[in-house]
């Protein structure tokens, strides 16, 4: 009678991988995984997607990569996760499904209709990877490539699939696009903290070592340029009189100072620290810096609500967790037998069948599938891991504790405040924290009382600092359940209590914004094109009058004036572009000045031996505005 039921249960996995294989018709060269591309059309709203030959140089490339880093691993996680669905689910497992597309970044996208030959296959409910195909012609063996990119991406697919049964809810009240260091709110910060640490988890276990030491190296760089550009980042608040290069050219230094704070920051725990403040008289500069996570202030640890609702936290957490005795830890537990091809196998040594990091990831499906919901929660996303972990393999709860005080900076505990969020509507707010100048924004500001610092509290037009300061020193004493408890607190003014209970979040005002579908990255750029075409005309202004009245030799004349500063208008423009080049790359000053030097004599040899003293003395003055606003 056994044998008659193995060899059912047998014929019934055979008989779902030959749908599977079947259903796209292809045999790849690794059954595990299928490369997609878009045919450019759509059905019922679904992206078309075609099979990507194995002979085709996309395919081969990925391939080759594929083998011989630590992109091998993942797939066989996800292979891991596909046998344990069927098992528990009865549904038949799929290959992970990877599109090489002309789409900028990656993303985890659920649905889409896959052409095979004459055929057409919806799969609504199937995920797959969405890569930029050009990403595969970058080294592989650096910072964020491929070999990290990918198992990000993938960790939003296993944590969807996973994803416990509960309210499906996305809604979000936070406004702000994620990043590292940013406060945002639990559901975010769950699903993008996990998906982050897979990165490090690509960088801790990558057997390769030319990709290894690339990283190393690339991490270094990074480190050392980031280090000048925040510098001159802090400088150009500070100083309004200064281009402000490095606030405009954010966009081209910051990304990969994330990148390179998803991978240090996460491993030296820096992000259980509050995010550094400008401490200026301006509120919204004060909220742009802060938001920005390019300083920590090492005296102030995150209280619990901002560390649950801080993806940095979350990575770090789990990035932490990999690197302790838990994965070597195979405890005596049904849950196996659930990533086996074949359950009823008798006898099996789970600690020769599995790695330890396949041992621990099995255990974070398990838990993430019993006890996680991807949409709202009573609690956290966070606790409630931590919470069913403890359940379900409670020898690993010493390292669960010790871990999360090291993540987090305070002993664990489950009990979580009110989730209260405030609102002030008609304020424009840049979502970006690589947006200097809210090129991208929106009509709205939210923020959670919980979380709320300084910087959140003084975008409320009209309260005081010292309002301000009781609400937070009340709060941190005691978090705070009810808007209403606001009014209890005795060191806030009549004028402080009625303003902060007049801006508590408004859900169907919330509900009627319009924002918008897709990031458009050309208004972060022209932003600061702008400010930077503004000051240019500024100070060159000023430069042709001091050459006109003090460098400039022969009489002041209307027609001949205005003939001259048109000729030295692209001299100028040259200047600035090099400033904002330098700004962008994080040039040393040696480097900067050298080059400035270097303009100086160009245009002066260029300018004949009648103008040559004039033009060099006032290409001098040019470039000492542009290293003033540079070094």
């Amino acid at each position: 009678m056994a044998s008659a039921t193995c060899q059912s249960q047998v014929m019934k996995k055979l008989l779902l991988l030959l749908t599977i294989l079947f259903s796209v018709n292809v045999f790849s060269t690794d059954p595990r995984l299928v490369l997609l591309r878009p045919t450019g059309q759509k059905i019922d709203g679904l992206a078309e997607m075609e099979v990507i030959r194995d002979t085709s140089q996309l395919a081969v490339t990925f391939h080759q990569i594929a083998e011989t880093t630590v992109i091998d691993e993942f797939l066989h996680l996800h292979d891991l996760l596909q046998t344990y669905l069927s098992n528990t689910t009865g549904k038949p497992s799929e290959p992970a499904y990877l599109a090489l597309t002309d789409n900028q970044g990656g993303y985890a996208v659920k649905g889409f209709v896959l052409i095979d030959q004459e055929r057409t296959i919806e799969k609504p409910e199937s995920f797959y990877v969405d890569i930029n195909k050009n990403v595969l012609d970058r080294p592989y063996n650096s910072l964020m490539s491929i070999t990290q990119l990918y198992p990000h991406e993938l960790g939003h697919i296993i944590y969807r699939l996973l994803s416990a049964s509960g309210v499906s809810d996305e809604s979000s009240k936070n406004v702000n696009v994620h990043f590292f260091s940013l406060i945002t709110d639990y559901q975010i910060a769950f699903n993008e903290g996990f998906a982050e640490h897979l990165e490090n988890i690509a960088r801790l276990f990558e057997t390769n070592k030319e990709v290894r030491q690339g990283i190393e190296d690339d991490t270094t760089r990074i480190s050392t340029v980031s280090s000048r550009c925040i510098k001159g980042f802090r400088k150009d608040f500070k100083n309004p009189l200064r281009f402000g290069f490095y606030k405009m050219s954010m966009i081209a230094w910051y990304q990969p100072f994330e990148d390179y704070k998803r991978f240090a920051y996460a491993l030296d725990g820096r992000s259980k620290y509050v995010n550094g403040s400008l401490h200026s008289t301006n509120p919204k500069s004060n909220l742009i810096f802060r938001n920005s996570g390019v300083a920590y202030d090492t005296t102030q640890l995150r209280n619990k609500v901002q560390s649950m609702a801080s993806e940095g936290t979350i990575s770090t957490f789990f990035s932490m967790l990999a690197q302790t005795d838990i994965k070597n830890r195979y405890p005596r537990h049904s849950a196996y037998r659930l990533f086996l091809k074949d359950t009823l196998t008798s006898e099996v040594n789970f600690e020769q069948r599995f790695s330890p990091l396949q041992n621990m990831f099995i255990k974070y499906f398990y838990v993430l599938n019993k006890h996680v919901s991807f949409g709202q929660t009573e609690r956290t996303q966070l606790i409630d891991f931590i919470e069913g972990y403890l359940i379900e393999f409670p020898g690993d709860s010493e390292i669960i504790m010790s871990t999360y005080r090291k993540a987090a900076g305070e002993y664990y505990s489950p009990e979580m405040p009110a989730d209260l969020w405030f609102m002030i509507k008609d304020q424009p707010h840049g979502v970006l924290a690589m947006d200097a100048y809210a090129g991208l924004s929106i009509p709205v500001y939210t923020f959670s009382l919980n979380a709320a610092e300084m910087e959140d509290l003084m975008m409320i037009e009209g309260l005081t600092e010292p309002d301000a300061t009781a609400l937070l020193n009340y709060r941190d004493k005691q978090f705070i359940n009810s808007y209403d408890e606001i009014n209890s607190i005795k060191e806030l003014s009549s004028e402080g209590k009625k303003l902060l209970v007049s801006h508590r979040f408004d859900e169907d005002y919330f509900e009627n914004l319009e924002f918008p579908e897709e990031l458009n990255i050309k208004s972060v750029i022209t932003a600061p094109l702008k400010k930077l075409g503004l000051y240019s005309g500024i100070y060159f202004i000023a430069l042709m009058v001091v050459y006109i009245m003090f460098l400039q030799k022969r009489p002041i004349r209307f027609k001949a004036s205005v003939k001259s500063i048109f000729g030295f208008l692209p001299l100028w423009m040259v200047f600035v572009l090099t400033g904002l080049i330098a700004a962008a790359l994080g040039w040393q000053w040696t480097i900067s000045l050298a080059v400035m030097v270097i303009l100086i004599l160009i245009s002066a040899l260029l300018a004949g031996k009648k103008k040559r003293k004039q033009v060099g003395m006032l290409s001098g003055l040019m470039a000492i505005v542009i290293l003033f606003s540079i070094i």
